[in-house]
């Protein structure tokens, strides 16, 4: 079992969207200019979750709209997104991956670290978390 599959053990209300195909993953890191390897793995698993608070933003699927509509595309698009203030400069640094419910996770382009920012203050916090690490703690966490 891999560690996705685990997380329902951490809390049962995780509800996974099903995987990602390699032809929608490729149009997405086209239209982000790159997923970071860790996250192209975990969309080939499962193209996002939901805990609670926590929302894992899934790729945009045409063929599913209604569970993908939220996803890394239009979290990153400075025209429809809150995070990082829809800064154009903060959103080429960063990917913004993830609703942590007061505020989202990031993922560092040039380091490949995972920040966030709470409240919507655009403070963003680095974090020592792998992309595993990171999202076990949201999902035990989430309210």
């Amino acid at each position: 079992m891999n560690w996705i599959q685990q997380l329902q053990k951490l809390s049962a209300d995780v509800d996974f969207i099903p995987p990602a195909s390699l032809a929608v993953i490729d149009e997405a890191e086209r239209a982000l200019g790159g997923v970071p390897p860790e996250l192209k793995e975990l969309l080939k698993i499962t193209n996002g979750l939901v805990c609670r608070s926590f929302r894992l933003f899934s790729v945009f699927d045409h063929t599913r709209t209604k569970k993908t509509w939220d996803s890394l595309q239009r979290a990153n698009d400075t025209e429809k997104t809150n995070a990082l203030g829809g800064d154009k400069d903060l959103l080429s640094r960063f990917l913004v991956f993830a609703d942590i419910g007061n505020g989202f996770a990031v993922w560092d382009r040039t380091d490949g670290t995972i920040w966030f920012e709470e409240n919507g203050s655009q403070d963003l916090v680095q974090t020592d978390l792998s992309l595993r690490e990171f999202v076990e703690l949201m999902v035990i966490n989430a309210v």
